[in-house]
């Protein structure tokens, strides 16, 4: 089973892709992860990738594309949910190249519930994982949690707006095509899993 999870940020597709690995056993790849492990490799060219991400701003697609040819290629699993790589017209032609039978998931969230959340999100620099705010430390490895560069006001608001305008319509494309099973974010972790594994019919 291959799954594309899609939502505006913070949504919290990126909890329900951890839940799903543990309980089911899916390999999740999440795009700005694999971003940030080329990003750590130092090189000029990856820091004009760093300078990009970390103004909010989307990725062209030659960089793009070399990141998501070697996150596909390295990835041999029968399960695996891919976070983050459909955000717009390069994305999702490469993406449908590359790994032709998916299933999106579209975590519904309101702007205002995702921007909440994004001002008060922390984040692990070693593994990319996100957590909720008030948490300080990582329950699975301890590492001491940050807040990231870019969640401030002006590129959250940015990231937002290009959800709104690039992702979406690419989402509702996918909709007219039966590809999409919509899932409401704006409930408990509990609650959302279950309707996630209703829908999949994984119980």
């Amino acid at each position: 089973m291959k799954l594309v999870f899609t939502g505006i940020q913070w949504c919290g597709k990126g909890t329900q892709a951890r839940l799903m690995a543990d309980k089911y056993g899916f390999r999740v790849l999440e795009m700005g992860t694999e971003f940030r492990r080329v990003v750590s490799s130092g090189t000029e060219l990856w820091n004009t990738l760093k300078d990009i991400m970390e103004k909010g701003d989307q990725v062209n697609w030659e960089l793009g594309r070399k990141v998501m040819e070697e996150a596909i290629a390295n990835c041999k699993d029968e399960k695996v949910i891919y976070d983050g790589f459909i955000r717009n017209s390069w994305n999702i032609e490469v993406f449908d190249e590359l790994v032709p039978n998916y299933q999106v998931v579209l975590f519904h969230l309101s702007e205002e519930k995702s921007k909440q959340r994004l001002l008060g999100r922390m984040f692990n620099p070693k593994t990319g994982e996100t957590f909720m705010s008030g948490i300080t430390h990582d329950p699975k490895t301890g590492d001491e949690l940050i807040t990231r560069s870019d969640d401030n006001e002006e590129g959250i608001v940015k990231r937002i707006d290009l959800y709104r305008e690039v992702t979406l319509p690419i989402v509702e494309e996918q909709i007219k095509q039966w590809k999409v099973i919509e899932i409401n974010a704006d409930q408990s972790v509990e609650e959302v899993f279950g309707e996630l594994e209703q829908k999949l019919h994984l119980n």
